[in-house]
């Protein structure tokens, strides 16, 4: 008996769901019997496939598309394999033993995986003698580091140029450094799917001092309003974390991811050469993007929600804040020598591409 195999794997990297086509009779991956041939198709590479995470997610997943032969269509495990086949998917033990159930009426696999699981779903016609294929899952153990793309830290520090501090009050003021940061338009960023670009371990160092600063998280999230919003929570990681939403389908050329208000401080006040550095992660294999930092200083920081920062390029900058009194205490000269624009002058262009 000839028989034909597809290996189909996901290749989105959001799961590890590999499924086999056994087709008995023609390479053609259609079951050659009497006049009307059946012809499937085993399902990969779709949003309800398993995501290898540090836990199971639900599965509800058509194993197959099915078309030809004498409808209905039954469907059942497989627990009788050709003599030929040696898969551990033909055994017998049974879908409920992993979690899972089958719709002998669909084909729709559903459940929580409780294990990894490796099992054939078999269909069958009505014709009779019927024609029958079927469809191989293997279901992965989830790990404990998601799939995803890490840009080291030696990949995003960019030296910055001698800072040009002036007209600075007495250190002890309520001066503050709105040190700020944002991407350019990235490529790579799919528009059927939310996507995440995480900035852990975000500092600010200044002749040889280290500041932390807030995580920043990029979601693009394609049911998000085409406006993007920008949120800041004190209580999620060391220093807070900034969360901006946006819809991959329209993105600005400038996109805030972090920033912190920094009080004066004496190492501050005097100036020097600075370096912006971050890590990041994202659940995509494929986020390329330009990136930039500046600071400026103002006299009056209400809290980095009240401040209103300005999440994208609208007329003024990304990372603008859009408090009026937050405007009006601004102090000429931040960053560089730069002039009065709210976010300070910008540094020079680092690039952010996943390995």
């Amino acid at each position: 008996m000839n028989r034909y195999r597809i290996s189909v794997k996901n290749v989105s990297q959001r799961s590890v769901l590999v499924l086999t086509a056994a087709v008995f009779g023609l390479a053609s991956a259609m079951l050659a019997h009497a006049t009307t041939p059946l012809t499937f198709t085993c399902n990969a590479n779709t949003p309800d496939s398993v995501y290898v995470s540090v836990e199971y997610e639900t599965l509800d997943h058509q194993v197959m598309t099915v078309s030809g032969g004498l409808p209905p269509y039954t469907y059942s495990q497989n627990t009788t394999c050709p003599a030929t086949e040696t898969s551990p998917a033909c055994g017998t033990t049974p879908l409920s033993a992993f979690g899972l159930t089958l719709n002998p009426n669909t084909g729709v696999v559903t459940g929580t995986p409780t294990q990894a699981a490796d099992f054939s779903i078999e269909v069958m016609d009505s014709n009779k003698p019927p024609y029958y294929g079927w469809c191989e899952i293997d279901i992965v153990p989830p790990t404990t580091t998601p799939p995803q793309c890490i840009i080291p830290p030696s990949g995003t520090a960019i030296p910055g140029a001698a800072v040009s501090w002036n007209k600075f009050t007495p250190v002890g003021s309520t001066d503050v450094v709105w040190i700020n940061a944002h991407i350019g338009r990235p490529s790579g960023i799919p528009t059927n799917q939310v996507t995440t670009i995480q900035f852990t371990g975000v500092t600010f160092v200044l002749n040889g001092v280290t500041y932390g600063l807030p995580d920043g998280v990029l979601s693009f999230n394609p049911s998000a309003p085409a406006t993007p919003t920008t949120v800041f929570d004190s209580t999620n990681g060391p220093n807070g974390t900034w969360t901006t939403t946006l819809n991959p389908s329209d993105l600005s050329d400038e996109i805030f991811f972090d920033g912190q208000a920094v009080p004066l401080d004496s190492n501050i006040s005097g100036g020097g050469s600075a370096t912006f550095n971050f890590t990041t992660l994202s659940n995509e294999t494929s986020p390329d993007f330009n990136w930039q930092w500046s600071a400026a200083v103002y006299t009056a920081w209400p809290g980095n929600n009240a401040a209103g920062i300005l999440p994208y390029h609208n007329s003024l900058h990304a990372g603008t804040p859009q408090n009026t009194a937050v405007q009006k205490s601004l102090i000429q000269g931040p960053r560089g020598g730069g002039g009065s624009n709210f976010t300070g002058s910008w540094s020079g262009t680092g690039t952010g591409v996943c390995p």
